[in-house]
């Protein structure tokens, strides 16, 4: 018996073949990690587990990617009730094994999902990264506590602060998958997997940070020593940083909840805001439309003083030479090598009406 609660315009498909209840993303392009889908994945756990039909869950995504990570213009305008936390909850309440199935770009958000499950099955060329520091930010929905405990501090370390990307056999090798398979064989791998009636292994339980404790503290003393030398003045890296240090000697629950009020701070930081308005600007400048080499070429010639930059700036905004003053600042990032988290060179600019 199959059941399609809801029907297949939602961006998360239930449907229940035979003993397995899978629940599948279908929010495309990259199955961004919206209100409606984070719901969807909260219920559709709950329900599985309330089902006498089901043995197992697995959770997948259709296109080219799991869970690519947060709709970046929902965080924008606030995010709704629930997050992802009430999934990482319902995933450790059920009693029934929860299967991540992951392919494509497995991102902030996306890596959230797939710890929250007790098994992780990747698709071979399956990549896994946590980007928020580099939005202003720091993982939230647990990110800064769940990762060290079910990876290590180190593990967890590289992904979270130094931003690294992991391919699926560093994942593996750290624990965060659980096998590797050809992308073709995924789904059939994950219904194998979901009825072995397999035991469960929630992620609250994971003690992978208490393993050897002096590497711990070698691992938070290296980062704050490469933090103070390369960005001193960057705070989401520092605090993010203390965070996961203090939330380690914490109860659980306390440290989610000071996880979440240090997100709350930085997502009004000026530096963060900086930071998103830069990737937005920049997935613009991709777009091109205009003579990118010449406008590069002038901003070089204005030289690297302010005042000169923010003079050629204003003539090639009033030449029509860019398309607005967004897609110019992104520009002159790269083209001065300005510290991202840094004030706009062109701050004036930005701020006047069009």
């Amino acid at each position: 018996m199959n059941e399609d609660l809801p029907g297949r315009h939602e961006p998360l498909h239930r449907e229940r073949r035979g003993p397995v209840l899978w629940l599948t993303g279908c929010n495309g392009p990259v199955n961004a990690l919206s209100q409606p889908v984070r719901r969807g994945l909260a219920e559709g756990v709950t329900a599985g587990d309330a089902d006498p039909a089901v043995e197992a869950i697995v959770v997948h995504c259709e296109g080219r990617s799991f869970f690519a990570g947060a709709d970046l213009a929902e965080l924008e305008l606030g995010l709704r009730a629930p997050g992802l936390l009430e999934f990482v909850t319902a995933c450790e309440d059920a009693r029934k094994p929860v299967i991540a199935a992951v392919h494509g770009t497995v991102f902030g958000g996306g890596v959230v999902v797939a710890y929250a499950c007790d098994y992780r099955i990747a698709a071979a060329g399956t990549r896994f990264a946590m980007p928020e520091v580099g939005l202003g930010l720091l993982p939230a929905f647990g990110g800064t506590q769940y990762l060290p405990r079910l990876l290590g501090v180190e593990a967890a370390l590289q992904l979270i602060i130094d931003g690294d990307q992991w391919d699926a056999q560093r994942a593996r090798q750290a624990g965060l998958v659980d096998e590797i398979v050809p992308a073709p064989e995924l789904l059939a791998t994950a219904a194998a997997w979901a009825r072995r009636h397999l035991p469960k292994r929630r992620v609250r339980d994971a003690t992978a940070h208490l393993a050897d404790v002096p590497a711990t503290t070698t691992a938070f003393t290296k980062r704050r020593q490469t933090m103070a030398s390369r960005a001193p003045d960057f705070e989401a890296p520092h605090i993010c940083l203390q965070v996961m240090e203090a939330g380690l000697q914490m109860p659980l629950a306390q440290a989610l909840l000071c996880e979440h009020e240090a997100f709350l701070y930085l997502l009004q930081s000026p530096q963060s805001r900086r930071l998103r308005q830069l990737f937005f600007a920049e997935r613009r400048l991709r777009r091109g439309g205009f003579d990118r080499g010449a406008i590069e070429q002038r901003l070089r010639l204005a030289g690297p003083a302010p005042d000169d930059l923010l003079r050629v700036s204003r003539r090639l905004l009033h030449e029509g030479a860019v398309p607005d003053v967004a897609t110019l600042d992104a520009l002159l990032v790269e083209v001065t090598g300005a510290p991202r988290h840094a004030p706009s060179l062109i701050e004036t600019l930005l701020g006047a009406p069009p």
